[in-house]
């Protein structure tokens, strides 16, 4: 029995030539993913820059002008690209100008021991408790309560941050601090 014509070369890889039409697909294919991969660092470096300009407001306790101070915190404020969207009201209050998604975040630092646990609290007027943190009374010579988490607020919102303690047991400057930036 002879094999089929059929197998003669069937195991044999053939050699085709590519014709103008495949040539072209490829190199448009080629370019396409160029181009989207160019498109894509573009878009990153935009929205990257876009980032950069976020308004961020950052306040840092001020020391206290009353020895033995229970009264409400004053901050030291830095706002960076916020025209718009926050205001410092006096050294105590932020208020927002424009609604919308902003980080909140907030620390305390306690520099001795104290008799009750000490307290952080953000509020929005009037009395609108955001959040509370509560550190410890005891323990290491110094203590740290903070927190951070996002919150959607509406133009006109009123922000102040207080402790429950006399100031003379926190820290001020940078080790005592709170602000937000718009997400």
């Amino acid at each position: 029995m002879e094999a089929p014509n059929l197998l003669e070369n069937g195991n044999i890889p053939q050699k085709r030539k590519l014709s103008c039409c495949q040539v072209a697909f490829y190199t448009l294919i080629f370019v396409l993913i160029i181009i989207s991969a160019l498109v894509s660092v573009v878009f990153c470096l935009i929205h990257h820059k876009q980032a950069l300009g976020s308004c961020w407001a950052h306040g840092s306790l001020k020391k206290s002008s009353t020895p033995n101070s229970k009264d409400v915190m004053s901050w030291e404020w830095n706002l960076e690209h916020c025209n718009g969207f926050v205001q410092k009201d006096d050294d105590e209050y932020l208020v927002i100008e424009q609604s919308g998604n902003y980080f909140i975040y907030a620390q305390i630092n306690r520099k001795q021991h104290m008799e009750v646990s000490f307290t952080l609290m953000m509020y929005k007027e009037p009395d609108v408790l955001l959040n509370k943190v509560v550190g410890p009374k005891e323990g290491d010579e110094k203590g740290t309560v903070n927190f951070g988490r996002p919150f959607f607020l509406q133009k006109g919102d009123k922000l102040y941050c207080q402790g429950n303690s006399n100031l003379n047991y926190i820290l001020e400057g940078n080790q005592t601090y709170w602000g937000l930036y718009k997400i």
